[in-house]
Parts: C-alpha cells; sequence; structure tokens
C-alpha cells in the first residue's frame, strides 16, 4: 500500500511579526459557508501558503500570485467540503484502524520510531493528532466519493488508443534520426584553412580527435575534447547538418566554412529515424486519455453538487471565479500576506476595505454570524517579508494543516462498517 506522506513547510522567505498581546479570545473570519459548513481565514491562508510553496513563488512574485489563483483556491476549498459531505451523505468513512494503519505508515516512512519523535514532528507541523486524524479521514473520504462516483464513467476502449496513436505517430511517437558529435573550431585569423586541413589530415590518420580539440579548438567545447553530444534532425544549422548526416560513423568532414572561420565534425555514433511501436506507447496514451476524461467527469460532477449546495461567501475575490452570492466587501487579507494586519502595503489597485486596514485586524464583519470565537492563543497569524533564505516560504505553525498527499487512485481505503 502506498503511504500518505506528511509534507514539511520550507524553509521561509516569509517571517513572522512579532506577537501582539495574549487576549482571551481569538476572532476568526468567516469567508464562506457551504450548506453550513465554514471556510476561516486562517484556513483560506494555510492553502495560500501551501499553493505558493508548491509553485516556488519568490517574494516579489506573491502579490500577484495570489490575485491570479485566490478564486481557484477558494474554489477548490468549497468542493473539497462539497464532496466529504457528498460522501457522509452516502454512508461512507473509514473504519479507525485504517486511519491508525495509515499513520502507522507515515512514522516508517519517516522513520519515526518513538512516540516522543512522533509527538515532535507533530509540535513542529504545527498540528495535534487529532488533526493528522481529521485530514487522513478528509483527504480518504474525498478519494472514496470519488472511486464510486466518478472513476466507474470513465474507461478508454483498445480501439480508442489505436486511434489516438495512429493521430500522433507522425509527431509524438516518431523519433527523428541523430547523429553524436565532436567538433574542432578554427578561426580564421588562428590558422583558418590551412591550420583547419592539416588537423582534418592528422584526425583521417587516427590521431585522437579529442586531444587535437582540446589542443586547437576555439569552440567551447575544447576543453571536453569536442564533444557535442547527440543532436537531432533538424536541431543544427542546415549548413552543419548537411554535412554531419552524409558522413558514417567514425568518419571526419572536410573543414566547413561557418562565420569567420572553419568547423571540423567527426561522427560518434548515429541511429536512424523510428517510430515507437503501439505497445510501447499503449501506456502512455492510456494514461493521458483517463487523465483528461477524468477531469471532464469531475468537473461535470462537481458542478451539478454544487448546483445542488447552498454556497454562501462573505467576501469578494479578485478577480471572480466563484459560485454563490457575493457581497460588497473584499478579501484584502487573502490577496496579498504583505498587507495583513497592517504590516505592509497593499498591492497596487486594490485597497483594503473597512478598519482592518490601519487597526490590524482581521476586518469588518459582513454581517450578523461573521466572526467566531477560538481558542485562546498568543495572537492571531500574521505574515511580513523577511530576508530570503534559500528561495522558499515557510509561516508559523497553523491549527489544522493541509500536509496529507493523496492516496495512489488505484487504492480503495476500507469503508465504515
Amino acid at each position: 500500500m502506498r503511504r500518505l506522506l506528511v509534507l514539511t513547510l520550507l524553509p521561509s522567505l516569509l517571517g513572522v511579526a512579532g506577537a501582539a498581546p495574549a487576549r482571551a479570545d481569538i476572532i476568526e473570519r468567516i469567508i464562506a459557508k457551504v450548506n453550513g459548513e465554514i471556510i476561516t481565514l486562517t484556513e483560506f491562508q494555510e492553502r495560500q501558503i501551501a499553493a505558493a510553496q508548491a509553485a516556488r513563488i519568490t517574494p516579489d512574485q506573491i502579490g500577484t500570485f495570489l490575485r491570479e489563483n485566490n478564486a481557484r483556491l477558494l474554489q477548490e476549498a468549497i468542493d473539497e467540503i462539497l464532496l466529504v459531505q457528498k460522501a457522509e451523505d452516502a454512508g461512507l468513512g473509514l473504519r479507525p484502524e485504517y486511519v491508525d494503519e495509515v499513520i502507522e505508515g507515515i512514522k516508517k516512512d519517516n522513520k519515526i520510531e518513538t512516540e516522543e519523535q512522533f509527538q515532535a514532528a507533530l509540535a513542529q507541523e504545527g498540528m495535534s493528532l487529532d488533526d493528522l486524524r481529521a485530514n487522513i479521514t478528509k483527504s480518504m473520504t474525498q478519494r472514496m466519493i470519488i472511486q464510486r462516483d466518478i472513476e466507474p464513467k470513465i474507461s478508454v476502449s483498445e480501439e480508442q488508443m489505436r486511434e489516438e496513436y495512429e493521430n500522433k505517430k507522425d509527431t509524438e511517437f516518431t523519433r527523428p534520426a541523430t547523429v553524436t558529435l565532436q567538433e574542432i573550431s578554427i578561426p580564421e585569423d588562428a590558422g583558418g584553412m590551412v591550420l583547419a586541413q592539416e588537423i582534418v589530415k592528422r584526425a583521417r590518420a587516427g590521431e585522437d580527435f579529442p586531444s587535437l580539440a582540446r589542443t586547437h579548438s576555439a569552440a567551447p567545447t575544447a576543453e571536453n575534447g569536442g564533444d557535442l553530444g547527440e543532436i537531432s534532425q533538424g536541431d543544427m544549422s542546415p549548413d552543419l547538418e548537411k554535412v554531419a548526416f552524409s558522413l558514417s560513423v567514425g568518419e571526419v568532414s572536410d573543414p566547413i566554412r561557418i562565420g569567420d572561420g572553419y568547423r571540423i565534425l567527426k561522427v560518434v555514433a548515429r541511429t536512424s529515424e523510428s517510430v515507437v511501436p503501439f505497445a510501447t506507447a499503449k501506456n502512455q496514451i492510456r494514461s493521458v486519455m483517463m487523465a483528461s476524461r477524468f477531469k471532464d467527469a469531475y468537473d461535470a460532477y462537481i458542478a451539478e453538487v454544487r448546483e445542488g449546495a447552498d454556497i454562501e461567501l462573505r467576501v469578494r475575490e479578485v478577480p471572480l471565479k466563484l459560485t454563490g452570492p457575493v457581497p460588497e466587501d473584499t478579501l484584502f487579507e487573502g490577496v496579498d500576506p504583505f498587507s495583513m494586519m497592517g504590516t505592509g502595503p497593499a498591492p497596487s489597485g486594490l485597497e483594503p476595505a473597512g478598519p482592518a486596514a490601519s487597526s490590524g485586524g482581521y476586518g469588518s464583519p459582513t454581517g450578523e454570524g461573521d466572526e467566531i470565537s477560538t481558542t485562546p492563543q498568543a495572537a492571531p497569524q500574521r505574515i511580513v517579508p523577511g530576508p530570503p533564505l534559500d528561495g522558499e516560504i515557510s509561516t508559523t505553525p497553523q491549527a489544522s494543516p493541509e500536509r496529507i498527499a493523496p492516496a495512489d487512485p488505484s487504492e480503495s481505503p476500507p469503508e465504515s462498517e
């Protein structure tokens, strides 16, 4: 069984702001409700950070990246809740002992041998054992409803794969002829034709071509003995290609006039044009076709699920590509983490709305029920620009970060009895 892996946060390009004074309760912003189930601002920020990490976004790109991807990220968060709700309505669930097996697999994959090491790893990730169990359950429950309702609807026949192969045989499944070459470049002002002809004569007499290249060639490849590697037909200049593909293996060309000098080529190896057989290409074709058909089937399925759902958005996305009614408010904290909590400027063309822009809070509520109380903590999560470190992104520990890799689609987790 392919095990789920805990994905660790990467070293940071973003620092964390200094802690604010502790208070009894933290008010958490609700940004969406899905059939009564909420998505909080903190949860959405975790998703933003994970997306920025995956895309390896640099600090100067974060504002643009989030503005371009916020709508998609929020829609994905909504859709994941809908899938879990759909699975629960269908009576699908995981047995507790299966979750235990997955956790044991996580420990094994991460070489965690003691309970103390496991608890330390969870603490480093900013999550509890309950958080981990919940994430496993949610991820696998989504997998189960997809296996039940979507995957049985998609298939690819042998005839369809062969038709796809024939359509792409001349492009994707035809390998061009190649030559593996060595070269020597002689400039006009460093010996020109006279030296080039002398080198050709010596090479044809059996003198080591790489040694001649290291001694006489002005090309950057000289230190590697003139090695140009394998080159496909169509990837060289016409003048050189005509000569290269006319030579036999081991043959050395006459000097070829190129620019202000001469080029000498030696063919080390060559291959003829060939077509990848259908039997060899079959698995690749099936994978690509199944992925395309799965996407179409999933899109149709989730669109139907959305239509029957009560989705209420409490913020306005930029650009807006989401379902549900949208009030006149802005998720300015989510668009650019540099502008959160009053720690930095808002991105160009997007002005924070409400007193949060100057007060350092999460923003004004948009209506009754827009805030919830959470357990006491030192301060809400805050992100500000920090010094570059290894070109990656990190953040402070979150309440329930998404760090569970999806299971192999071919595996069907056991349902609860």
